[in-house]
């Protein structure tokens, strides 16, 4: 079992027993606080070195656990699994095992055949020890291209690519919450609009960045359906550190530089920047020196990493240019 779902389910368990103790306590109709406080040691109230006065009640006790678990027992946990140069490689091993064209035509047609299988495979692969971002990288990315090159090759039609492409971006939603698990927002992260280019059909790319930004700590916007102007309104009434925009099919790269000005031009944020990627400049790499953009052609890891670099950059260059609503 991995150490964090073990440390999940000692968090649980402790949340679990101090409910039962206020319910028995503060709620039944026989018991009443004194009873609470006849089960503490007979000594005046003292303050814990984390400021938690012994005699308080079971709810200050339960934030107190928690927060005791969350920055004193996982992160101890954690760092007492060892993590050896031969352990990494096994790792890394592993991640690779699920990147080869076999691999990923066993996916292709499980997702053609049967979505529920799929996400079966997939989850298989969860308990073997792949993390989740190397599955979606290594193996998710690659079955997508996979069904457009069989279109292109006469080996499935049209809708068994968007049918192929819906079942993806489904397990990928079912997954969600287990991708999301530990990620944090606040007050202060970064945050990004991230929407396909008008007449985008296929959008699973997109869906995935967002998985990954979010699970990276940043807030995402996206509509999927929203037209231009309407995006071009949000860019100018809301704070965007980034806007990222996915490009399908050549027809739309016509418009691409255009709207990335509109866009800069509009937006409340005068130091924006600006992300595009998306599966035409996978087919068609010489287009990336043609586009007006900060960051281009990365898959959703690396976009990340370039996107916060990319703050900091501006942040250095610009220090008062920061969201006024933090």
């Amino acid at each position: 079992m991995l150490i964090k779902e073990v440390a999940v389910q000692i968090k649980t368990h402790l949340s679990e027993t101090l409910e039962q103790l206020q319910v028995r306590f503060f709620k039944s109709p026989s018991s009443n606080k004194q009873d609470w406080q006849e089960c503490l040691p007979e000594k005046p109230a003292i303050p814990s070195s984390q400021g938690m006065p012994i005699h308080a009640g079971p709810q200050e006790h339960l934030n107190w656990l928690v927060g005791t678990i969350e920055t004193n027992i996982i992160p101890r946990l954690i760092a007492s699994q060892p993590n050896s140069e031969s352990q990494q490689q096994a790792k890394n091993a592993l991640s690779q095992s699920i990147e080869n064209p076999e691999k990923v035509q066993e996916l292709v047609d499980l997702i053609l055949q049967d979505a529920s299988q799929a996400e079966q495979r997939i989850t298989d692969y969860c308990a073997a020890g792949i993390p989740l971002e190397e599955i979606y990288l290594r193996l998710i990315s690659p079955s997508a291209r996979r069904l457009g090159e069989m279109w292109d090759e006469d080996m499935c039609s049209f809708v068994d690519v968007t049918i192929g492409l819906w079942r993806m971006k489904q397990i990928m939603h079912d997954l969600s919450p287990v991708f999301q698990e530990y990620s944090r927002t606040s007050q202060y992260s970064p945050k990004a609009m991230l929407i396909p280019m008008k007449g985008s059909q296929h959008t699973l790319g997109l869906f995935m960045v967002s998985e990954f930004f979010r699970k990276a700590g940043w807030k995402v916007w996206g509509e999927l359906s929203a037209q231009q102007s309407e995006i071009v309104t949000k860019a100018s009434n809301e704070w965007f550190d980034l806007i990222g925009i996915s490009v399908s099919i050549q027809e739309q790269f016509t418009e691409l530089n255009n709207f990335i000005q509109t866009l800069k031009n509009a937006s409340k944020n005068p130091a924006v920047g600006i992300m595009v990627g998306g599966p035409l400049f996978i087919a068609h790499p010489e287009l990336i020196s043609q586009v007006q953009a900060d960051i281009i052609g990365l898959n959703a890891q690396e976009a990340i990493e370039a996107a916060e670099l990319l703050i900091i950059k501006v942040q250095e260059k610009n220090p008062i240019s920061t969201n006024p609503s933090n």
